[in-house]
């Protein structure tokens, strides 16, 4: 279990996993953006796992899209179908993550304006 952002592979606990994947292994991944978050990133992560090490993966919230032991049946059709999907799936993964930090300056920004500090935010959240 990978608790940290999937921002980028640098995971203590990915590492180890990583490390131990084994020819016919099924990774179950929450949702591919746990894998990471960043296109160029998961691409050749993905294909690494699932074509070098030929492991498999399931993302489970398209589980019915993306099981890759579907795509191996196809032969060079479903790399062809895999790669379409990873890539439209791995886009919106870095997307969503360049929204959330977008979002997140903007939101210091107009806290910062109003003058408000970390620790008057974690005072009034009562997390101080």
């Amino acid at each position: 279990m990978d608790k940290p952002s999937g921002k980028d592979f640098k995971r203590a606990r990915y590492l180890v996993m990583r490390d131990m994947i084994r020819e016919g292994d099924l990774i179950y991944l929450d949702a591919l953006d746990r894998l990471g978050r960043d296109y160029d990133g998961i691409i050749p992560e993905w294909k690494y796992i699932t074509r070098e090490l030929n492991a498999d993966i399931v993302c489970l919230d398209n589980e019915a899209l993306f099981d890759f032991r579907k795509f191996e049946s196809m032969g060079d059709f479903g790399k062809v179908m895999e790669d379409q999907f990873l890539s439209l799936l791995a886009y919106v993964a870095e997307q969503e993550r360049k929204k959330n930090r977008q979002r997140q300056a903007e939101g210091i920004e107009v806290a910062q304006a109003e003058g408000i500090t970390s620790a008057a935010a974690a005072n009034a959240n009562g997390d101080y």
